[in-house]
């Protein structure tokens, strides 16, 4: 006997949706998916969702990933994030001839499948997103879902076609390259090109800045907050939020700075929680931390509290966040000419800037 359901993003049911329904059914076996590029949104909040999903299974469970390098917008935070977790292998397709020729493909790989095996049931889910957060969930997509009983399957042409799918996958898994270290450095050193960093491939979760007054952001500078590993800024003078003799800890930052930390640059009204924020200090403190749109039209991020294990104040030094894996980010704090090493970094990306009160920021 045949199911089906569908995928109506972002409206009434989103691929992640229609993803942990499948995962909830229990009794999952394997996780196979070919998706054509992956972003570090969307590899977190997948795993996130399967994990809520599945427990304790999703970390034994077998799971095959296929992606490529096309293009350079597979993002290599998310690749190595991926790499790291329990059980799940990762191979691109044609990976050796795109490395060879600055990644653009001798054939492109596009294809948005994910194929999950149960005890009972085969499932395949083909939508038109990719493993990017607007893909999974944000952006409109559709897709549909095809199940067939594996113990008393019905349809023919239903099985005809999930026998079809399973074995199209075996062929591109077994023709692709396995990601290994070494493959993934390679990739990452022409990802992280001033070229490519200057002006980065458009992904689908590059969205356009809903503020478009003097001083902005615009999209392309958000581009570059998103591909970049490293954000830097200087701090300023710190406001007393801790009380008059104590050092504060709410970093203020230009708007829409939240895209590097991996948020949406959604339009958002004074003083909302835009997420949470997770930082480890040069071995110390590592916790969430919460990010805000203040009443100030400014981003308000929570440091850890001064003190062991984290700085004795933040007022007047030089940050430096640099992206570990999705939403997890190391925090230290650089000498002058550490600063100026940053600030000499970003301007070869056009990636530094100025806040209307004379502090310096960038990315690289």
């Amino acid at each position: 006997m045949s199911q089906s359901d569908h995928i109506i993003q972002p409206s009434t049911r989103t691929t992640l949706d229609a993803l942990q329904t499948i995962l909830q059914t229990g009794g999952v076996e394997r996780i196979d998916a070919a998706v054509a590029y992956i972003t570090s949104g969307g590899a977190l909040d997948f795993v996130k969702r399967a994990e809520v999903a599945l427990g304790g299974a999703w970390a034994t469970m077998p799971k095959r990933w296929i992606t490529s390098f096309d293009y350079c917008r597979t993002e290599p935070v998310a690749l190595n994030y991926l790499n790291s977790v329990p059980n799940l292998s990762i191979r691109i397709h044609n990976a050796e001839f795109c490395l060879q020729h600055d990644c653009a493909p001798k054939v492109p790989f596009h294809p948005k499948t994910f194929l999950i095996r149960t005890a009972q049931r085969d499932f395949a889910l083909v939508g038109s997103g990719n493993m990017s957060r607007s893909g999974l969930s944000r952006g409109i997509e559709a897709g549909l879902v095809l199940s067939v009983a594996r113990v008393v399957p019905g349809e023919p042409t239903a099985v005809a076609s999930m026998s079809a799918m399973r074995t199209w996958f075996r062929g591109i898994w077994h023709d692709a390259e396995p990601l290994t270290t070494s493959l993934l450095d390679r990739y990452s050193e022409i990802f992280e090109r001033n070229d490519n960093l200057r002006s980065p491939i458009p992904t689908e979760d590059d969205v356009a800045s809903p503020d478009a007054g003097t001083g902005s952001l615009s999209s392309k500078e958000l581009q570059k907050l998103r591909v970049c590993r490293n954000f830097w800024i200087e701090a300023g003078n710190i406001t007393k939020n801790r009380g008059p003799h104590l050092p504060g800890n709410q970093l203020m930052m230009k708007r829409l700075s939240r895209v590097f930390f991996g948020f949406p640059p959604d339009d958002l009204p004074k003083n909302s929680h835009i997420g949470d924020v997770q930082l480890k200090f040069a071995g110390g403190h590592s916790g969430e931390f919460s990010m805000t749109y203040s009443d100030n039209k400014m981003e308000k991020l929570v440091l850890p509290v001064p003190g062991p294990g984290a700085p004795s104040a933040y007022d007047n030094e030089y940050l430096l966040f640099r992206r570990w894996k999705p939403g997890v980010f190391e925090l230290s704090i650089g000498t002058k000419a550490q600063k100026n090493q940053w600030l000499k970094q970003s301007l070869t990306i056009q990636g530094a800037f100025k806040m209307s009160s004379g502090r310096q920021w960038g990315v690289f």
